[in-house]
């Protein structure tokens, strides 16, 4: 039988350098945007709603303009994606504390085939993205609470 003995400061010391190099690849990746979509760092939350007339999306993005956000309807789906930019002023190696997460985003929500991709608007407001997709006349028609 052999003997195992447990070194608690060593195994301490093995985690805080593994949760160390973790925090280092999490920034570093925000460094580089063009890795795509399909890298994305974060996921806004977002609230989806629905009129007679509509489905609403709000979806929480501090600090994104609306130049960086991408709309796309496909599939019965449509996909929020865009890129949160971190101050350039500023470089990671000077932050004390950095908290929020810089980079790639994407969300893609399932959409009834009742929605016309052609009359999709959005708007930016303190922060808050508004989508706004009209149903088409065949999708309200059959809407609760609609004559037929």
């Amino acid at each position: 039988m052999s003997t195992f003995q447990w070194n608690s400061l060593q195994d301490l010391v093995a985690i805080q350098e593994k949760m160390n190099r973790l925090f280092e690849e999490t920034i570093h990746r925000t460094e580089f945007p063009d890795e795509g979509v399909e890298t994305a760092l974060w996921s806004p939350a977002a609230d989806v709603y629905e009129t007679p007339e509509e489905i609403i999306l709000q979806v929480e993005l501090p600090g994104v303009r609306l130049a960086d956000v991408h709309l796309e309807a496909l599939d019965g789906k449509l996909r929020v994606s865009g890129h949160r930019r971190a101050n350039p002023e500023v470089e990671p190696k000077h932050f004390v504390r950095m908290e929020r997460i810089y980079g790639n985003f994407s969300r893609e929500f399932v959409i009834p085939s009742s929605i016309d991709p052609s009359r999709i608007k959005a708007s930016l407001r303190a922060g808050i993205l508004r989508i706004v997709a009209a149903k088409s006349e065949r999708g309200q028609a059959s809407a609760p609470g609609k004559a037929r």
